[in-house]
């Protein structure tokens, strides 16, 4: 099967087909697990996404019997891991942590990728489901969507907007917004969120898009006011906040996800046995509370097909603006 990321169609008939595609996969075995198996996350640890695999994990390595050891691989917006669980042995003992960034973004704004996300990794589920939000300093005077778009509009260049790295989803993610209402501001990239975030607070620049559970402290503290979210509901955070489909923005592809991948052939039983016991992991009350101070949404479908799906989505959607922006990592 041929995948050429720079073909949008070309993308979507291939992850669709991985979804299903399990024909060369390597017979499971009846004791699955036998032993530890590794989750490979792509973010440094601390923070929400580490939170979330590390509950994942706790949770079901307890539930089916063997630890689930969280590997933290941080690098490259999410390539350096998923580079180096492409190279593992199809066997259920490897999973990627997986996100929009790696498999969804990362084809179209990198020169060349060590890795494949549909030739290289079989689909496992979606994990949890989580919103950005558009923040401003309290310094700068803008309180809502319409006092941004006058400001930028009054002084064309004039706004300047960080983000945790080019061609990462809190960079998009505004400039989605930026091309939809014709504006021009100054993209100013940071080696991660929380750099982004201080260099907001510190003046260096007057916008940025972070996850919910990085903003609410800040907003709490009055150092930053919420403008948008870039999600399809409201945060139970900031309920007042509209979203960007209320804003106009119908075709953005909803929120950003956190989901698992597994290298290409990895036994279909091991795939089934992981959504079943991330079915439970969100049934645990405890769990549930625990990702709700997180900020984190279960998933609507299990199964590889909503990863499928919504890489498809966002393939039709990023695509086009990462190319229009000519983003190229090295």
């Amino acid at each position: 099967m041929t995948c050429l990321f720079s073909r949008l169609h070309a993308v979507a008939a291939c992850v669709l087909a991985s979804a299903g595609a399990f024909a060369v996969a390597q017979p499971a075995s009846p004791s699955y697990p036998s032993r530890a198996i590794t989750l490979v996350v792509p973010v440094a640890a601390g923070g929400a996404a580490d939170a979330l695999a590390r509950s994942w994990a706790e949770r079901v390595g307890i539930a089916m019997g063997q630890p689930v050891v969280v590997d933290n691989r941080p690098g490259a917006n999410g390539s350096v891991a998923a580079s180096y669980v492409a190279k593992q042995p199809p066997n259920g003992y490897t999973i990627l942590f997986a996100s929009t960034s790696n498999m969804s973004l990362n084809p179209f704004s990198y020169k060349s990728l060590s890795y494949d996300p549909v030739k290289d990794f079989d689909p496992v589920l979606m994990l949890a489901g989580t919103s950005q939000v558009l923040v401003t300093s309290a310094a700068t005077g803008i309180r809502s969507l319409d006092d941004l778009l006058k400001a930028a509009k009054a002084k064309p260049g004039g706004l300047d907007f960080g983000s945790a790295g080019k061609g990462n989803s809190t960079h998009l993610n505004v400039e989605f917004l930026a091309q939809h209402y014709g504006l021009q501001m100054t993209h100013v990239p940071y080696k991660g969120a929380a750099p982004a975030m201080v260099g907001l607070i510190g003046g260096e620049t007057q916008l940025v898009a972070d996850a919910v559970v990085s903003v609410v402290p800040q907003a709490k503290s009055g150092r930053v006011v919420p403008l948008l979210i870039f999600g399809s509901q409201r945060s139970p955070a900031f309920p007042d906040v509209p979203t960007v489909y209320e804003a106009g923005l119908k075709n953005y592809p909803a929120g950003g996800w956190y989901g698992l991948m597994v290298p290409k052939g990895t036994p279909k039983a091991v795939v089934a046995r992981l959504n079943s016991e991330t079915e439970k992991f969100w049934a645990d009350p405890v769990v549930k509370q625990r990702m709700d101070a997180l900020y984190m949404d279960p998933p609507s479908a299990l199964g590889p097909e909503a990863v499928a799906q919504a890489m498809k989505k966002e393939a039709a959607v990023w695509g086009p603006v990462i190319a229009r922006l000519g983003i190229q990592n090295d």
